[in-house]
């Protein structure tokens, strides 16, 4: 008989790792008591997070949460903390199978098996896709109407991005760095936020878009007809839309912009995953990647001085690891479980985000130290903490 156990590190200053007490970080990893809630660690199906909270997903549609619960991300108001410690069941939703979670920086949202649509925390920027000046907050999950059935949902820092069945786009939320991939008809300008569910009435999206990821200002969509294509918007003032300073000078796009991707099989499923300003592709086991690099969250890095790091400015494979089956993504760090259950992370340290017992950004992907009669079977991320479900062997 198999043992499992879910296990956190990184930052914890709001309780987000479910530990149990506030700490500024764990840096390395600890094991999460689960004893005072129903969660089961083997059941577990996705983790996500935001700047200071966490959700569960488990197999039967259950949603758990822990963390920052100021603006009500957290979605518990049985609870009156403002950090809620340990994980809980999300009672509101006690009622519905859920099948997908996601997290916005304050935010969160839930996708039920019957297309239904449930929204909380912070609203201010329209980013639940409801009015912000009737519902700047909402402190527990509120369902919301949507015409259409959903296939995907993704939450950047301040704003959403939904996939209907049909393969459109809609998006809400702030616009600031054009990341909604909308331009007012009456203005020709892009809109400042939109507090409404908007299409992205893109002809050369229509009809075929397959998945949506939110980044910090930006958005990337991954379209399909004979062969995958990759259309970005949004900020692009580190690269992280596939185009560099030297070869285009826009450091925003604000219209969707289909991106080359030479070096990347475009007949074979793919998987996007984007942090704040870098993105990584999953493709057969692969992770390319491209965006911003100073903190180590490319994987790779052309060591010139002591002190200075210096990359080059095009999209390019992470060399020497193992092969990939998933792949989670904070703010500015990296977490990929491999297909012999061990666990690699790079990328932004300042908490311990990469649990290897230091805070010093990681350069290139380093070996989670797990113990040798375990193998990992699931990996998840917050802003700047990690989760691991570990499987006991012996």
């Amino acid at each position: 008989m198999f043992t499992y156990r879910l296990i956190s590190w990184g930052a914890n200053s709001h309780g987000q790792l479910g530990q149990g007490l506030l700490s500024e970080q764990f840096v390395l990893p600890q094991e999460v008591d689960l004893s005072r809630c129903s969660l089961k660690p083997e059941l577990i199906r996705k983790i996500v997070g935001g700047a200071g909270h966490t959700l569960i997903l488990d197999t039967n549609g259950h949603v758990y949460s822990c963390g920052l619960n100021n603006k009500g991300q957290a979605g518990n108001i049985n609870i009156e903390q403002e950090n809620i410690l340990i994980f809980q069941r999300i009672y509101a939703l006690e009622h519905e199978v859920v099948i997908d979670i996601c997290c916005g920086w304050d935010s969160s949202m839930a996708l039920t098996r019957n297309d239904e649509l449930y929204v909380w925390g912070s609203n201010r920027y329209g980013q639940l896709g409801l009015d912000p000046s009737v519902f700047p907050s909402i402190s527990h999950p509120r369902k919301i109407s949507f015409d259409k059935k959903i296939k995907n949902v993704s939450m950047g820092l301040r704003h959403t991005a939904i996939v209907t069945e049909n393969h459109e786009l809609y998006v809400c939320g702030s616009n600031n760095r054009g990341q909604l991939g909308l331009i007012n008809p009456e203005t020709m300008k892009p809109y400042t936020f939109l507090g409404i569910f908007t299409k992205v009435a893109e002809r050369a999206m229509q009809g075929n878009v397959e998945n949506v990821i939110c980044g910090q200002y930006h958005t990337i969509v991954l379209t399909k007809r004979q062969t995958y294509n990759i259309y970005v918007f949004g900020d692009n003032k580190h690269g992280q839309l596939g185009f560099f300073s030297k070869t285009f000078s826009e450091t925003r796009i604000s219209q969707p912009l289909c991106i080359p991707l030479s070096n990347i099989q475009h007949d074979t499923p793919i998987q996007i995953h984007t942090g704040w300003s870098h993105i990584n592709i999953l493709s057969n086991g692969i992770i390319f990647s491209w965006g911003r690099n100073d903190y180590g969250q490319l994987g790779r890095f052309l060591l010139k001085s002591q002190n200075e790091i210096s990359t080059e400015e095009r999209l390019q494979c992470i060399e020497n690891i193992p092969k990939i089956i998933q792949l989670s993504v904070g703010s500015e760090h990296n977490v990929a479980l491999t297909d012999n259950g061990a666990v690699l992370c790079w990328g932004w340290n300042e908490h311990g985000n990469c649990g290897n017992g230091k805070t010093e950004n990681v350069l290139r992907p380093e070996f989670l130290s797990v113990p040798s009669n375990s193998v990992v079977i699931l990996v998840g991320t917050g802003a700047g903490h990690s989760f691991a479900v570990l499987k006991d062997i012996s």
